[in-house]
This record gives structure tokens, sequence and C-alpha cells, in this order.
């Protein structure tokens, strides 16, 4: 069949076309105005519905979009402390970062807190030391060797992946109090549950405290799904998981990978999970809490990666010039200024020396870059140390972290007078 055009009709017109045909077919069979009257009435209220119905759903789905609110307008505040073990339990808004040994260390033996230097620190960990270890069997003497607390920074590593999930600008963890703490592995592997241990330390014995627990604001919960809807798109049809009564009070919540792409609003106290594949019964979070715990029993006090706010921090947000000054108002932002003073910014050649020379704690080794720079010249920023030199380096290294995210084109080293 072809058209006046002389085309071929698909079959949606042909059926469209035969449709008509029927309709003027009827009508040319309506006998008196109460027919043609009756038929009025029916089209009529059949058109008014169909538009109130449409009028509601549109005014629903307005309302909907209206009242959705964003849960993560901006990147969370992590905060990091350090308690006794016979405190762990005390606190309301501090949680252990860790409690359950690195995964994949069958001669993982404990872990202890370096009260030390970071020079001190680099000591310790290229050194071995003898040790006593009992367990169920009988006692032998091995050698332990000390390393960054695995436990610890694996942790750090999971949030980075949870803040890329939701989609949300990752900000580097104040995490000074993460690299005092280390690892300790026997150099034999141990296969036996260990009832007890005595390590020679010395002569940094006095430095060396077993009953130390890093804590921070991060608290993983499992919520279960109230609700799932399924939502129709164009072309699949999307999940839309309703999770119940959350306290949203200044606290953040953001969404553990779950192998699927998902997006995330709130209404009312109420969170929304939308999934692209996955019908899911429960859904894992992690809780970033606001508040803090005046009265905490703590060993060090709460540290965080909170900026200083500011209209020139608010403006420089989203667009970074390297220049000296955008670098100190950098440092300035971070609240360093009380530990550290930008002495000087140097850039150097790009040789395998000044690599070596200047490599030292990396906050965001897990980050991942795609940079078409490979030779990228050391960009040397010299700090001066103002006060307490016991965490001047680390301090300086998540400087150095934050100052990277944004002088992509160098890589940012350092050093302390």
């Amino acid at each position: 069949m072809f058209s006046p055009t002389g085309q071929r009709k698909t079959p949606k017109q042909r059926e469209r076309r035969m449709d008509n045909d029927l309709l003027h077919d009827r009508m040319s069979r309506l006998k008196g105005w109460e027919q043609t009257e009756s038929l009025n009435e029916i089209l009529y209220n059949t058109l008014s519905s169909l538009n109130a119905y449409a009028r509601d759903r549109f005014d629903a789905l307005t309302s909907e979009i209206r009242d959705e609110a964003v849960i993560n307008d901006k990147a969370p505040v992590i905060k990091v402390a350090v308690c006794t073990g016979e405190n762990i339990d005390k606190h309301i808004f501090l949680h252990p970062v860790a409690a359950q040994p690195p995964i994949g260390s069958p001669n993982y033996i404990t872990t202890v807190f370096a009260n030390c230097d970071y020079p001190t620190i680099q000591r310790l960990l290229r050194q071995t030391y003898q040790a006593e270890v009992r367990t169920e069997t009988g006692v032998f003497q091995t050698q332990v060797e000390l390393k960054y607390s695995r436990k610890y920074l694996q942790k750090m590593e999971s949030l980075y992946y949870a803040f890329s999930e939701n989609e949300l600008p990752w900000a580097t963890v104040n995490g000074r109090y993460f690299y005092k703490f280390l690892d300790v592995y026997g150099k034999k592997e141990i296969n036996r549950d260990i009832e007890g241990f005595e390590i020679d330390f010395s002569p940094h014995e006095k430095s060396i405290s077993y009953d130390k627990v890093l804590l921070w604001n991060v608290n993983a919960i499992t919520v279960p799904v109230a609700a799932c809807e399924a939502k129709p798109a164009y072309d699949a049809v999307r999940y839309e998981h309703i999770l119940k009564n959350l306290p949203f009070d200044g606290n953040q919540y953001l969404v553990c990978p779950i192998g699927d792409k998902f997006s995330s609003f709130r209404r009312g106290k109420d969170m929304y999970v939308r999934t692209y594949k996955r019908k899911l019964e429960q859904i894992e979070l992690l809780r970033i809490i606001s508040d803090e715990d005046a009265e905490s029993r703590l060993y060090l006090p709460v540290e965080s990666n909170k900026k200083a706010p500011g209209l020139i921090n608010a403006m420089a947000e989203r667009r970074c010039i390297p220049t000296r000054g955008e670098a100190e108002r950098i440092v300035s932002s971070l609240g360093e200024t009380a530990n550290l003073r930008l002495a000087g910014i140097e850039a150097l050649p790009a040789t395998a020396e000044n690599t070596t020379r200047y490599k030292g704690i990396d906050y965001n080794s897990f980050r991942e870059e795609n940079m078409i720079l490979k030779d990228r010249k050391p960009l040397l920023f010299t700090f001066e140390a103002r006060a307490d030199k016991l965490w001047a380096h680390e301090a300086m290294y998540y400087v150095l972290s934050e100052l990277q995210l944004r002088f992509y084109e160098y890589r940012c080293v350092g050093k302390i007078l």
C-alpha cells in the first residue's frame, strides 16, 4: 500500500488509517440527535478524565522533584582521634576505624602506636626486632618487622572508593594519626592462635604503646529497604529503594559500592537510592557523623580535614592557578598555619635523584590519576615547623597531598628546615 506521495506506508500508518475508517463508519450510522448528544457526552467525559489524570500526574511529578534534596552537596568532613583501649566504648560519635586484622596477613601479630617523629619511624621500619611468641603449642623465638598499619590504610582506601561511587570530590583525610600506627609481622608465618607475646623494641621501648585505638566519625550501618518501587524508563526499569527515618541532623550518608550504578537523594527523613540493574533488600551505608562528644576521653584530640571558610576559598574551589599565592591560600585553609609556615617554592629538574630524595608519605596513594605528563617536574615546598616537630612531617605530607590535587602538572614534594 502506497501513500498519495508514492511512499509505502508503515504498519502504524496503516493501522491508524483503519481506525479512522472504522470511527467514521460508526459515526455515519448514528440516527437522531439523542445518539449524537450521547456520543458527545461520552467523548467529553473521556477527554476530561484524561486531562485531569495527566494534570494530576504532572503535579505529583513536579512535587516529587521539588521535594527532592541532595544528600551530599559537599564533601563530608572526616574527623580522626586516638583513644586508649579501655575508653573505646565510651564514645558516642566516634567509632573505631578498624577492629579486625588486615586481610591476607597470616603472620600478623599486633598493632602498636609509635609516639615518635617521622625520621624515627622510618628507622623503626627498616629494622627487625626479637620477639617471644606464645601459642597453644608452646613458646618460640622469632624476629618481627614493622609496617604502616594496613588495617587502617585499607579503610582509608575504601572511603576513597565510597566518595568516588557517590560522585563526590575526594577530600584528603588529615591522617597524621594513621601513620603513627604500625603493624607487627613475624618474619616466619604463624599458623596458630597467638596467646601472648613479648617484643624487644629497645632503645625505643618507651615510645611504643599497645593499647591505643584509632577512631573517626565514620560508622558503617546496614539499612533494610522499606519499599522498592519500579520506575519505568525509556528502555528499561529503574528501581527506587526507600530507606525510612534516617537521622539527617547534620549527618551525611554515602552508599557503599553495590556493583551497580546508583544515585541517591532524600525527601524529608527518607533516603532514596535509585539503582539501574539490581533490586536490593538492604543497603550498606557509611554515616559521616557531624556531632562531637565534648566529654570524650581521648589520648590525642580530634583532627579534621575541614577547610577554613571564606569568600576567596569559595571562589577558588573549582579553579586553581599554580602560583605561590594560591599555594599559601591552600596551606592556610587547611588549618596548618599553627604548625607549618611555607618558606619557599622551587621547581626542580625531573631527575631520578630528586624523585628518590624527596619520596615520603603519599596520603592519596590509592587515588587514580590519568596524567599525560609522565615526567613531571618536582615542585619543592619548603616549610618551617613552628611548634611540636613530633607531627611536623605528617602534617607536611597532608598539606602536600592537598596541594597535589590542585597542582597536578607538577609532582609536589617537600622538606622541613
